[in-house]
C-alpha cells in the first residue's frame, strides 16, 4: 500500500519500469515499498512534507514584514492571529511570495515583549503570531479533473530514477528479484548519494 507522502503511483512506477498489469501481487507490493522509502527519502531532504495539507502553528512577534512559514508553497491562508487578534486578510499578502513560504504585511507583524533583567532589556514574545493555513503540492495520487496535480514533475522523475535503480539493483543480485523478501529490500542511497539527486533536491531546500 502506497503511504500517505508517495510521490508518484504505482500505475506510473510500473510504466517507467516497462512492467505489464499482470505483473503479482508480491512484485506491486515491493514497488509499492520501494516509492514510499524514496518518497520519505525526498522529503527528509527538503526538511518538511510535501504532500498538500492544512497548519495551525504559531511564530514569535519580532516585528518584521516577512511572516515565514514552515511548510510552503503556501495555498491559502485560513486566517493570522496577532496576540489572538484576527489581522484583517487585507493587510497582508502571499500572493508573490506563496511559493517561498512568505506572508507579508507592509506595516510589519507584531513586535511584543516584556522588559526583564538588571539592564532592562525587551524579551521578544514566543508563539504570539497564530497562522491557519493551507500549503504543499496536490500528489499524483491525489490528483483529480478538478484539483490536478501540482508537484513538480522534477521531484517525481526522481522517485522514477530511485525506485528504477533499486528495482534494476534486485534483478540483477545472484538470486533473482522474485527470491526477495519485502522486510530484506534495504535504502542505502544515503550512503552514496548521486550528485544529480542532490542537486535537485537543494532546489526546494530552504537555507
Amino acid at each position: 500500500m502506497l503511504a500517505h507522502n508517495a510521490l508518484t503511483t504505482l500505475d506510473r512506477m510500473k510504466l517507467m519500469l516497462d512492467l505489464d498489469d499482470e505483473i503479482d501481487e508480491r512484485t506491486c507490493a515491493l514497488i509499492e515499498l520501494l516509492i514510499n522509502k524514496a518518497s520519505s527519502w525526498v522529503e527528509r531532504q527538503v526538511g518538511r512534507p510535501l504532500g498538500k495539507s492544512t497548519y495551525r502553528e504559531f511564530y514569535d512577534a519580532d516585528g518584521q514584514q516577512e511572516l515565514v512559514t514552515l511548510k510552503y508553497p503556501i495555498v491559502s491562508v485560513d486566517y493570522v492571529k496577532e496576540a489572538g487578534r484576527l489581522v484583517p486578510p487585507a493587510l497582508y499578502d502571499y500572493g508573490q511570495t506563496a511559493n517561498i513560504g512568505v506572508i507579508y504585511r507592509d506595516d510589519g507583524w507584531l513586535r511584543a515583549g516584556y522588559r526583564r533583567g538588571l539592564a532592562n532589556d525587551i524579551i521578544e514574545s514566543k508563539r504570539s503570531i497564530e497562522v491557519c493555513y493551507t500549503a504543499g503540492y496536490v500528489l499524483p495520487k491525489d490528483a483529480t479533473e478538478e484539483e490536478p496535480q501540482t508537484l513538480p514533475a522534477d521531484l517525481e522523475g526522481l522517485v522514477w530514477d530511485m525506485v528504477s535503480q533499486a528495482y534494476a539493483n534486485m534483478q540483477s543480485g545472484s538470486q533473482g528479484l522474485k527470491s526477495f523478501s519485502i522486510s530484506d529490500v534495504s535504502w542505502t542511497f544515503d550512503k552514496s548519494t548521486p550528485e544529480a539527486w542532490l542537486q535537485l533536491v537543494n532546489l526546494y531546500r530552504r537555507y
